[in-house]
């Protein structure tokens, strides 16, 4: 008898968690709900393979040589084995070599006071404005809007593409300052990519001359025997066999093929629970999604499959003495408006691998998640510390707050928990990129000149 009472017992107990597994947990049916409230997709990867367009965008991308004094490209800053930026608060551009945080050795290194962007799935239609100001985006009727203007060359065949070619023509980012401004040292000078009769303060027209001389810096003439140039030549005519002439376009269009192939994210855990699998995420990372879509309201902007509304919102955050618009100053989203009720608002940065691109905020103030996190909940504290001992920064402060999103206004008060679970949430966004180092980093580039870890 006792032995039949005691099988009985298991029977039923493994019944009962037979039943308790063919049923959802109690997050996992609330957490369906706001999926199907939401209307949420998953994550679907764009696999491309790396064709002679995506070869010539990998040169372009590593070489060097598209730097005005030759010594920074676009892997300086966007560096693989980094989350696709560079671990620093701030960039550091031209006057410097090394990549992270060797590039803060050099005294004459030239600092962007704006924190790197990553580039994951930026080759996907979601992404309708970049930078943190969004001076490059989409504009009514699809079209391309950029600080050129109606002057913008033809030929960019997406915003990714006209975005990348932006950077080049940045004094303290890639182009170098002019003897004027930056004096004759040559680890600083743009070399001779603005002319003498253009004027390096006249954006619209040093930006065209910039690219201009680039194109004649790397492809040069048929008749010309520079080896680096000739090495160009047959990459860009393998990219573009039906093409004569190259200009900006096409260097823009292959660095857009390429950072779209490299940076092209799998499925992340959460793309594969919204398809259906509970057990992709673990308690910790549902409880953190019930809070991000929830009483957080993080997904009032963080929003779609790349988990930003791609609109401007105000943080108040605090200035650093180094600003984009002067010391203390960065106006964000109103510089490239020219709208004075935009001041101070920046882009919402999507999430996808946010965990592996800190620091975080537009000037990288935020060391930590949590401390990024809190912020959003209460930006007193910050802001509090950032006034001791520098008396302009307390009058920004007010200012700061004047501008704060009223969507921030109506979150709940923080706890320390609530943090914790949203970053194990954000956790649930992670994976990695489609292509794998060794083809996405390329063994040499034409100019030879590697100074930086091909990384």
């Amino acid at each position: 008898m006792e032995v039949r009472c005691i099988v009985l017992g298991i029977l039923v107990f493994v019944v009962s968690a037979v039943v308790q597994a063919a049923e959802p947990l109690y997050e996992d049916r609330l957490l369906r709900k706001v999926i199907d409230a939401y209307q949420i997709k998953p994550l679907t990867s764009q696999t491309s393979d790396m064709q002679a367009i995506e070869r010539l965008g990998q040169a372009l991308f590593f070489d060097p040589i598209m730097g005005g004094p030759h010594n920074t490209s676009c892997a300086t800053c966007h560096i693989r084995s980094k989350g696709s930026v560079d671990a620093l608060p701030v960039a550091v551009g031209i006057g410097s070599t090394g990549v992270s945080r060797q590039r803060l050795l050099n005294e004459q290194a030239l600092v962007i006071p704006r924190n790197v962007l990553p580039f994951f799935n930026r080759g996907h239609s979601d992404f309708s404005a970049f930078f943190w100001d969004g001076r490059v985006q989409i504009g009514p009727y699809g079209r391309f809007e950029s600080p050129l203007g109606d002057r913008l060359p033809q030929g960019f065949e997406n915003l990714l593409a006209v975005a990348a070619v932006f950077p080049l023509a940045e004094p303290d980012e890639m182009l170098g300052r002019s003897l004027r401004r930056g004096g004759n040292k040559a680890n600083i000078h743009h070399a001779e990519l603005v002319d003498d009769r253009i004027d390096p303060d006249n954006f619209q027209e040093r930006t065209l001359n910039v690219y201009e001389n680039l194109v004649a810096r790397i492809v040069g003439k048929e008749s010309s025997t520079n080896s680096i140039q000739s090495k160009y030549r047959t990459l860009f005519s393998a990219a573009y066999p039906e093409v004569e002439d190259y200009d900006i376009a096409h260097i823009g269009n292959a660095l857009s093929a390429y950072i779209t192939s490299a940076f092209e994210l799998q499925p992340a855990p959460w793309d594969h629970y919204v398809r259906g699998d509970n057990t992709a995420l673990t308690t910790a990372q549902k409880q953190g999604a019930m809070i991000f879509f929830g009483k957080g309201r993080c997904a009032v902007c963080h929003s779609g499959k790349q988990f930003s509304d791609f609109k401007y919102h105000g943080l108040a955050l605090p200035q650093l003495d180094v600003g984009k618009h002067g010391g203390y100053l960065d106006y964000g989203r109103a510089k490239a408006t020219g709208r004075a009720d935009e001041r101070f608002l920046f882009r919402t940065p999507p999430l996808r691998n946010a965990t592996k691109t800190g620091p975080w905020g537009h000037n990288g103030i935020f060391e930590t998640l949590e401390e990024a996190i809190a912020h959003h909940f209460n930006p007193i504290p910050l802001l509090y510390r950032a006034q001791q001992g520098r008396p302009r920064e307390a009058e920004l402060a007010g200012r700061l707050l004047s501008y704060r999103s009223p969507i921030l206004a109506e979150i709940y008060p923080v706890k320390q928990r609530d943090v914790e679970l949203l970053i194990s949430f954000l956790e649930a966004l992670e994976s990695n990129t489609i292509m794998q180092n060794e083809r996405a980093i390329p063994l040499s580039v034409p100019s030879g000149m590697n100074q930086f870890v091909l990384k």
